[in-house]
């Protein structure tokens, strides 16, 4: 079975997973893999990592304009309790990104990834 979501929705829907993300994170101090995913597609990121002494994520963009060697990584960290609005800030709205959320949504809800028609 389909679900429909328009961009609100998609976006209110992917408000809400980040949020259960973020408690699955504080109950067993580790990042599920669909939240790594999520991070890094949104800022377009080489690596995510949780720490789990300071209860923060890292993330490592990569600062390089050209590929001419070892990249220049920059490391942003942010508390956990604010990934959420960095997310949101980050979410984009064109047909890819769309698509990437509705994926990660679907499996959430156990609707399949494939599942999900997003539409404006």
């Amino acid at each position: 079975m389909a679900a429909y979501f328009n961009t609100n929705q998609l976006r209110s829907s992917l408000q809400e997973l980040v949020k259960v993300y973020i408690s699955e994170c504080e109950e067993c101090k580790e990042l599920s893999q669909d939240c790594i995913d999520l991070i890094r597609h949104n800022f377009l990121a080489e690596f995510v990592v949780y720490n789990k002494k300071d209860n923060t994520i890292e993330v490592g963009i990569n600062e390089t304009e050209k590929f001419d060697g070892y990249p220049e990584i920059k490391i942003y960290t942010f508390p956990l309790e604010d990934i959420g609005k960095k997310v949101d800030h980050s979410f984009r709205n064109n047909t890819e990104d769309l698509e990437f959320y509705g994926k990660l949504v679907g499996r959430r809800k156990g609707i399949g990834s494939n599942s999900v028609v997003v539409f404006e």
